[in-house]
């Protein structure tokens, strides 16, 4: 399981690349509190009308630590890694330019101990694969390259336990940067 997921999280940064190879200049780095928290990247792409996201950090932190998962629950005291890929559509919020939401679907990778006993082990590492939807809010603060943002959606495993759900929600802030 560990060679397939190295394999797989291998093939999904084989994916990115082309698509941040392209030649533009929009690029946005930022932090995200909730789940999950970490670190966002971004790239925009056709004027700004869309975007990809690279989100890497933790989930199961500040919520859902109580959850169960393949009917145990996760192990207490640990935080799981999560790597999240999603591509955007990017709308302009009425007249002003400061405001956008935008939408889109995409992919995660999750690694995480469950309290589930196999052999001597009271832990075990779950290694899963799933499907994400995420729509947000963006507002861009006057006068400066910074913006605040307010996302959610919904994840959808397909390897590991097909069917879990999680309803993933967080706040940031980005930093945009221009050449």
């Amino acid at each position: 399981m560990k060679k397939r997921f190295l394999i797989l999280t291998i093939l999904l940064g084989i994916g990115v690349v082309p698509v941040f190879s392209q030649n533009y200049d929009n690029w946005a780095i930022g932090v995200k509190v909730g789940e999950p928290i970490g670190l966002n990247v971004r790239k925009y792409f056709d004027s700004g009308t869309k975007n990809f996201d690279v989100n890497v950090g933790t989930y199961g932190l500040l919520w859902g630590g109580t959850r169960k998962y393949a009917g145990n629950p996760y192990y207490v005291g640990t935080a799981g890694f999560m790597l999240q890929g999603i591509f955007h559509w990017n709308k302009q919020l009425g007249s002003s330019e400061r405001f956008q939401v935008y939408y889109g679907f995409g992919g995660q990778l999750n690694s995480r101990k469950t309290a589930r006993v196999v052999g001597n082990n009271s832990s075990i590492r779950e290694r899963t694969i799933g499907g994400v939807g995420n729509a947000g809010i963006e507002y861009s603060l006057p006068d400066n390259d910074l913006s605040l943002f307010v996302d959610g959606g919904v994840y959808v495993e397909l390897i590991g336990k097909p069917l879990f759900m999680a309803v993933p929600a967080s706040v940031g802030l980005r930093l945009n940067l221009s050449k």
